[in-house]
């Protein structure tokens, strides 16, 4: 079965994974974020040019059906789906009402606030927000994650919607000897 932009989420194919089954989406190629640590610049030409899937919303909707009934799809494992481009485009909006539609879990990782804009889908599927935070220091945060939106505003989202019954939670890394430890 060949899915053409939602791909079985295995890094690893190790049979020693004790990590359930999932399947990966990333609405934009590249990320506009340009955190200094990104692991994506190894394998993706053009890392912090963020740039959207031609016809998007076509090839999710054909992949839907061949997805694993219970699989849950993890938006995004190399790009930010909450861009500034987002804002705009509503890509990532448009792939989250169709997995509503079609009732497949998901799980959202994210450094964006923008993520509240989708808080009328979300409390109505399956699913949880992850979000990253490095620092809580803006001028560290600044450097390490130059096109990330604040830290606090990323605590304030996450306070938004574990408010309204979504679940959240919170990735503290990468971790930087000197640089980000003992903050919290």
């Amino acid at each position: 079965m060949v899915l053409e932009v939602i791909h079985r989420f295995d890094p690893w194919s190790d049979s020693w994974c004790t990590c359930p089954k999932k399947y990966s989406l990333n609405p934009y190629t590249g990320c506009a974020h340009r955190c200094v640590y990104c692991y994506i610049t190894s394998y993706i030409p053009r890392a912090f040019e963020c740039r959207p899937k031609r016809n998007l919303l076509e090839r999710v909707e054909r992949d839907i059906g061949k997805i694993e009934k219970g699989v849950h799809v993890s938006m995004s494992n190399s790009s930010d789906p909450y861009p500034p481009l987002e804002a705009e485009l509503r890509l990532t909006r448009g792939c989250l009402e169709l997995f509503q539609k079609n009732t497949i879990p998901v799980q959202i990782i994210t450094k964006s606030d923008l993520v509240v804009r989708d808080v009328g889908i979300l409390k109505n599927m399956r699913c949880v927000v992850s979000f990253t935070i490095t620092t809580m220091n803006e001028r560290v945060r600044r450097k390490l994650e130059p096109g990330a939106p604040p830290s606090e505003k990323r605590l304030q989202a996450m306070r938004e919607l574990a408010e309204l019954g979504i679940a959240v939670t919170l990735r503290l890394d990468p971790v930087f000897p000197v640089l980000n430890e003992g903050e919290v």
